[in-house]
């Protein structure tokens, strides 16, 4: 018989790629019983090994925001028996509890304890940088207090496991590669008149999203940008349009972001997956993210600043190209200067580094350490 897993996970699961694409591996081998916030992803409505636990969160707005901030730093940190998703978590009597990231651990950690089973914990930042703020103590308390209790851990960048070190875990890195489609998509020739440049993602000041915004306004009128944005209807992204038609109108479109399993097929259309995060706090410096090996899997050429774990990537591939600074002046100059037959080479270069970068490859990690749970 199939042994079970519980994965519990605050975040909107239908929009987490990341927690997505775990338990879809998982499936593959065990029963899952996944408990978070958001509607069951329509990926899985015919997967009979998938059970799936939505956590109402009742209002709308600002309510909904003060409601969820409250769960997540106050009630399961310091109260995690008292939450309903602790009791839908204590009546799987799962094998293994998947905590996704620190919010989650308390919770996972003593339904664990009561069930006798299994902890692994999945932590995506580094913890000790002032980035977190107030929260910052809170988040350590809850490392220390349950981190004895892990049995595996991983997070998502090699830099962030001597941070994790010091809460006594040793993590294995598992980076947010995507599943690649069953026919790899082959990349499209680039037209020396109209380069398209697409960002996905949430809209974000402490981001700089308005920075892509003032790269475009500075370049050759043969490029255009697409920003599918998580957040559409936001107060920011609203700030985003009229900048956008101030300074380099009819040149920046905006869109919904994409489904959270079918952001390869959508982005496969443009030629320049964009992506310049200025380094504001640790986590911005050291950033691996999701949509970089998005941008890959589409046969996409990479466009990014001097962040450093991206750069290595990128420079060890050959797909893309790595401005020195993030001043908009920096930027421009390297779309300027770059012609449609490179940027052509550098897709060439993705399509053949998707087929190491992928899923498979990368969440076959993930279920060794599951087989060592038991071995």
């Amino acid at each position: 018989m199939k042994r079970s897993v519980c994965v519990i996970s605050l975040s909107n699961i239908e929009s987490d790629s990341r927690v997505l694409r775990q338990i879809e591996y998982l499936s593959k081998r065990y029963l899952v019983v996944v408990i978070g916030y958001g509607k069951p992803s329509t990926h899985f409505r015919d997967e009979s090994d998938v059970t799936w636990h939505e956590i109402p969160l009742p209002g709308i707005g600002l309510l909904r925001t003060v409601k969820k901030l409250f769960a997540r730093f106050i009630q399961i940190p310091l109260m995690p028996k008292t939450n309903p998703a602790y009791q839908i978590a204590l009546a799987s009597k799962c094998d293994v509890y998947h905590a996704n990231n620190w919010d989650s651990l308390p919770m996972a950690a003593l339904a664990a304890q009561e069930n006798k089973a299994k902890l692994v914990l999945d932590l995506h930042e580094s913890y000790d940088s002032w980035y977190w703020g107030l929260s910052r103590g809170l988040v350590q308390f809850v490392l220390r207090k349950y981190s004895p209790t892990v049995d595996r851990s991983t997070t998502v960048v090699g830099n962030l496991v001597d941070q994790h070190r010091k809460f006594g875990l040793t993590p294995a890195v598992i980076r947010n590669i995507p599943v690649i489609p069953q026919e790899m998509i082959q990349p499209h020739k680039t037209s020396q008149n109209r380069i398209h440049l697409i960002h996905h993602g949430i809209a974000s000041a402490t981001r700089s999203s308005d920075l892509m915004i003032r790269v475009l306004a500075l370049c050759d009128q043969r490029y255009d940008l697409h920003l599918a944005f998580t957040n559409i209807n936001s107060q920011y992204v609203k700030q985003l349009r009229r900048l956008a038609e101030e300074i380099t109108p009819d040149r920046v479109t905006f869109g919904p972001a994409y489904p959270a399993m079918e952001i390869v097929q959508n982005i496969a259309k443009y030629d320049i997956g964009f992506f310049p995060i200025p380094p504001k706090n640790y986590n911005y410096l050291i950033t691996l993210p999701n949509k970089l090996f998005e941008f890959i899997a589409a046969g996409l050429a990479v466009f990014i600043g001097p962040s450093p774990s991206m750069a290595e990537i990128v420079n060890e591939y050959h797909c893309g190209k790595v401005a020195t600074s993030f001043s908009p002046e920096v930027l421009a100059a390297e779309l300027n200067n770059t012609t449609a037959e490179q940027w052509d080479e550098m897709k060439r270069a993705s399509f053949i580094a998707a087929h190491e970068l992928n899923a498979d490859n990368e969440m076959a990690k993930l279920l060794a350490i599951y087989e060592t749970l038991y071995s």
